[in-house]
């Protein structure tokens, strides 16, 4: 565990396997957060570093993914604490069984690297209104439904510390290097809609899922530019474009994609996102999504 801001800790809920890829936010005020409990098995790592004497009250999960999500209920159980929640995702929270089976059918492996979530009774659930805000005691965090990775996908703010942790929202980002996350199915429209709102947040810093602390808000502009960017040449492909065409002219276009390639060659977890992208871009072409 790091602190990586004034009582903002990073654990890295993935080093199990792969480290510098999944980011865990620990937010220690009089009430403590904890913001994307990351994996399932991850869960572990973050019971094993936090301090026993923490009052945590908060499970933060961005949205129901299991590499967001997938160690909420372990903790929350454990912690006596409560999982904040968008209504569309209570249902999988709750009893995870579907969103296993969809998880095992879109990520293979990785699910099992991932481990499988628990289940959690619903009185531990809060499902989250959009601009709804809780009371860490010397900040407030404040959270905000942002559809277009995903409808059950949120974003929380802390109003003091002007700290953004947008998870998949805004992307990931390695060594300054922002791109995309756009598995399907993915909603452009929405998508650059989040961005819009978001760009109009003070924000300091950014805390990414994946992976780490950026200062200022450019982040968010880059991904907003990269996502209409990709999204012309996917419809440009049209029905007959295959996800390793489109990756192909995505690394010869631009250049941060190809130093992505280069910079998560040892790291598959993390590089299997950027084909589970052009999947989700292709498809919302397909679509016709875009207007």
């Amino acid at each position: 565990m790091e602190e990586v801001l004034p009582q903002i800790y990073l654990i890295d809920t993935l080093k199990y396997i792969e480290p510098g890829v999944i980011s865990s936010y620990a937010v220690k005020h009089d009430i403590a957060a904890i913001i994307d409990p990351g994996t399932a098995k991850g869960a572990d790592i973050i019971l094993k570093e936090i301090d026993k004497d923490w009052n945590v009250e908060y499970i933060c999960p961005t949205h129901i993914h299991i590499d967001h999500g997938g160690g909420a209920a372990k903790l929350a159980k454990t912690l006596d604490a409560k999982i904040i929640v968008h209504p569309k995702g209570v249902r999988h929270v709750v009893n995870p069984e579907k969103l296993w089976q969809a998880s095992k059918t879109v990520l293979g492996e990785v699910a099992e690297v991932y481990g499988k979530p628990e289940s959690v009774d619903e009185s531990r659930v809060i499902a989250v209104e959009d601009g709804q805000e809780f009371d860490l005691g010397e900040d407030t965090l404040k959270v905000f439904h942002a559809p277009g990775h995903a409808p059950h996908m949120l974003v929380y703010y802390l109003l003091d510390s002007k700290v953004l942790f947008p998870a998949d929202a805004v992307g990931m980002c390695f060594e300054d290097i922002v791109f995309p996350l756009t598995p399907p199915p993915f909603d452009p429209e929405s998508a650059v809609k989040t961005l819009r709102r978001l760009m109009k947040l003070d924000v300091e810093c950014v805390a990414f899922t994946h992976f780490g602390v950026v200062e200022g808000s450019w982040p968010i502009l880059k991904s907003l530019e990269k996502i209409e960017m990709w999204m012309e040449i996917a419809k440009e492909m049209g029905e007959a474009g295959g996800v390793e065409e489109f990756v192909e002219r995505l690394r010869k276009t631009d250049e941060d994609v190809e130093k992505l390639f280069q910079m998560l060659s040892e790291k598959p977890v993390a590089l299997s996102f950027i084909y589970t992208s052009a999947t989700g871009m292709l498809d919302a072409a397909k679509r016709g999504v875009v207007r």
